[in-house]
């Protein structure tokens, strides 16, 4: 709440006659026409038993639809014993945690991280440990091993990463796996990898995201279609286990027991039908690269510092000043950004582009009267 607090109070000055809101993930950009399409269908179409309860775990069919994409995707033969559907990412993300802690497990994140993950982590009774990563934003192996210790449950990987958009590597990622098995061992238990792949469809550049199902045996991912489809209010994700995981039913089962207990009961069971034959539909990358490019160009032009997002709809900059008073700021010229604090590195500032083009380039006059103003206080 205090968290919370520190934005709101940022935000309440705001004097400016028009708002340009960069502050949250959003999206403007509609959901693809076969989304609309099938919503329709299947709404126009009733039938006995609709809008009742599926199984905790999610409707059978629809986890086939995404084991077979799973299995397409990764080479592995994922079934649907290996699905479960949640509430969004953020679901997946809680009854992944409920599953796996006891009070007093250690799980470990990396900042800048999804500022809502040691919330999470404390709703279940864990300690969050941070790893901070490089300066650049790649993981620090380093870091990570001087964070883990017998009482190391898990670690949480977000990639493509929010706030900084970058994609880790594939020779990180193994580097990471040897680290968990070798610690594992150590400490004669299992060490999970919660990878968090919210954004795993907004990728850049032609990357290819590194497999990490063969990296890392004890892996459950999750995702969801709130970014893909553009529908983030319908609350519709899911999280799947590693089908070479040892004693992954156990996991799974830990985890639809959790859906329930922790209120959620079943995933939307409309979105649940719809999503089902939605597996190879995606918004238009190409309108969010164009917002980037765009965007990243300007601030570079205006002299800011940062590295271009390889992924997300969000650009991490440095603070021309320090973060809160540097969001202040632009605050006064309607500008709301959050602050870096929020995601554990101070002096950078969180820019969400999943706007509209013309709040976009009619707040780019305002970014560029902070920092002059900025640079003038400064001299």
């Amino acid at each position: 709440m205090a968290s919370s607090s520190l934005v709101t109070g940022m935000f309440e000055k705001v004097g400016a006659r028009e708002i340009y809101d960069f502050t949250l993930g959003n999206p403007e950009i509609e959901p693809p026409a076969e989304f609309t399409e099938e919503l329709n269908r299947i709404v126009n179409s009733p039938f006995s038993g609709m809008h009742r309860y599926s199984s905790l775990a999610g409707y059978s069919e629809t986890r086939k639809a995404i084991a077979k994409t799973l299995s397409k995707e990764h080479g592995a033969s994922f079934n649907e014993q290996h699905v479960i559907m949640t509430a969004g990412c953020a679901g997946a993300l809680n009854v992944a945690l409920k599953a796996l802690l006891d009070p007093g497990d250690e799980v470990i994140i990396l900042a800048p991280s999804y500022m809502e993950y040691p919330y999470y982590i404390d709703n279940h009774g864990g300690v969050c440990r941070v790893a901070e990563t490089n300066l650049d934003f790649t993981i620090n192996i380093d870091n990570i091993a001087s964070n883990m210790n017998p009482s190391t449950k898990a670690i949480i990987l977000n990639s493509p990463n929010n706030p900084t958009g970058e994609i880790y590597s594939e020779r990180t990622l193994k580097l990471v796996a040897e680290l968990l098995y070798e610690k594992s061992y150590e400490y004669g238990k299992d060490i999970f990898l919660i990878f968090d792949e919210a954004y795993r469809d907004i990728v850049y550049d032609g990357i290819k995201l590194p497999d990490i199902f063969r990296i890392y045996s004890n892996t459950i991912i999750t995702a969801a279609y709130s970014k893909p489809l553009s529908i983030p209010g319908e609350r519709i994700g899911y999280a799947a286990v590693n089908p070479g995981m040892k004693d992954s039913s156990d996991i799974m089962e830990a985890m639809t027991f959790a859906n329930r207990i922790l209120g959620f009961i079943n995933a939307p069971v409309l979105m649940q039908r719809v999503i089902a034959n939605l597996q190879d539909v995606r918004v238009d990358i190409a309108e969010y690269q164009e917002r980037r490019d765009f965007f990243c160009d300007a601030l570079d032009d205006m002299g800011y510092s940062f590295i271009r997002p390889k992924g997300t709809y969000y650009i991490f900059p440095e603070s021309p000043a320090g973060d809160l008073e540097f969001v202040r700021e632009l605050s006064r010229e309607g500008i709301l950004v959050f602050p870096g604090t929020l995601f554990g590195r101070g002096g950078y500032f969180r820019i969400a582009f999943c706007v509209k083009w013309e709040t976009i380039k009619r707040s780019l006059d305002g970014f560029g009267k902070v920092r002059n103003f900025l640079e003038r206080k400064d001299v």
